[in-house]
Parts: C-alpha cells; structure tokens; sequence
C-alpha cells in the first residue's frame, strides 16, 4: 500500500511547500537548482565535480602544512586561500568511490517504515489505555494488557530502528560534506576497546543482577496492608 502526502517533505526540508527535494540521481548527478544559504540560486555539482574539488582541498591543506613548515608564509597564503575556496567539499577528497556516497538504501527504508508504524502503534495504544484507565475499565480488557505487555519489546525495535534510520542514512558523512566516517575513526587500539566493552559489560550485569534480586525481594514481600 503506498500512502502519499503531497509537498510535507519539501516543507520538513526547507520550509517551503513547493521546494524541490533532490532525490539519489540528482545528488549523483547534479545539475539540478540548488538554493544557497545566502538566498542564491546555483546548479548542483555532480558527486563527480565535488570528488575533484574535495581532493583539491585536501591537496593544499597538504601543502600548505609543508609550506608552514618550511616557514614559506607566502606560498602558504596561496594554498590556503585555494583550500578556503574548495572547503565546503573537503570531505568528498576521502571519498574512494562515489557509491560510496549512497547509503544503504533497502535498510534504511524498512527501518524507517518499522518506526513510523510502530510509533503510531505505541500512540494509538497509549491513548486507548488513557481513556480506559480514566473509565475506570482497563482491568477489564484483558486482551489489551496482553498487547501491552507484548509492546514492551516492540518499544525496543522501534528505538533501534530509529538508531537505525539516523545512523546508517547519513552515511558516509560525520559532518555533511566535511568529514566522511573513514576520516573520523579514533586512533584506539583494539585492546583499549575491548577492556572498555569488558569493563562495561560486567558493570551493567552487576547492576541487572542487583535490580532483579530487588524486583524480586519486592514481589516475594507483597503490596503493603492498608489500614
């Protein structure tokens, strides 16, 4: 079934019912309207152009380190002024291949789909238990607590499919277009992380532990007499 809500996603993207969206082919392939920040109207340049700028900026960050270096102060104004002109696409010089600059789609998707569903799920459920509970009812509808109780782990699956959704559609960037996660990975050694994972893993089980043996003190002491 394909629903479809005609402009919201122009106006969610740039406050305007009748902006255009750039879909994967025109990001790829540019040419398209861009509106700058400064109110501007330019064509979109293709992954391509931005691929050639971007290794440009990172060519004279290089050689204007060495410039530095060699306390050439001249020849390092000129390559910093060639890098300020190409900034706005530094990343796309760690960029190998320009698929890469498409993140998986398919997933990306279906997680997106699994949250929105389930988030109206969760609302529609919160507020037919709302009105219950105000009626003095939901004790009743045993089916109902069933469902709530078999929600608890669909809570989870709609939390992670939004991680999933964040996370994985903005790949490859850190920062769009200024820093891919190739160039943000931390120089850790794999044994820094592994007893950071170690250290965390039997801190939270001592903690489940000791929130089960309280959950159950509580439930083998029973609900308090009212007098």
């Amino acid at each position: 079934m394909k629903i479809e809500i005609p402009k919201v996603l122009s106006y969610l993207s740039f406050r305007d019912m009748n902006a255009f969206v750039p879909g994967i082919t025109d990001l790829m392939e540019g040419g398209y309207d861009q509106l700058l920040a400064d109110g501007t109207t330019v064509k979109a340049l293709s992954a391509d152009e931005k691929m050639q700028r971007g290794n440009k900026a990172v060519e004279a960050l290089a050689a204007y380190k060495t410039a530095k270096t060699a306390q050439n102060d001249s020849l390092a104004a000129v390559h910093r002024a060639e890098m300020e002109a190409h900034y706005p696409w530094f990343g796309y010089g760690f960029i190998p291949e320009k698929n890469d600059l498409i993140p998986p789609v398919s997933l990306v998707f279906y997680t997106f789909h699994i949250m929105v569903i389930l988030g109206f799920f969760f609302l529609g459920l919160f507020l037919l238990t709302g009105w219950l509970s105000w009626k003095d009812t939901l004790h009743q509808q045993r089916w109902l607590l069933w469902i709530a109780l078999w929600g608890i782990p669909l809570a989870w699956i709609c939390s992670e499919s939004g991680w999933i959704v964040a996370e994985v559609g903005r790949q490859p960037w850190v920062i769009q277009d200024i820093m891919p996660t190739y160039a943000a990975v931390s120089a850790l050694n794999p044994t820094s992380v592994l007893v950071t994972f170690i250290l965390f893993a039997v801190l939270f089980t001592v903690l489940l532990i000791a929130e089960i043996g309280i959950i159950l003190k509580q439930i083998r002491k029973g609900p308090e007499d009212v007098h």
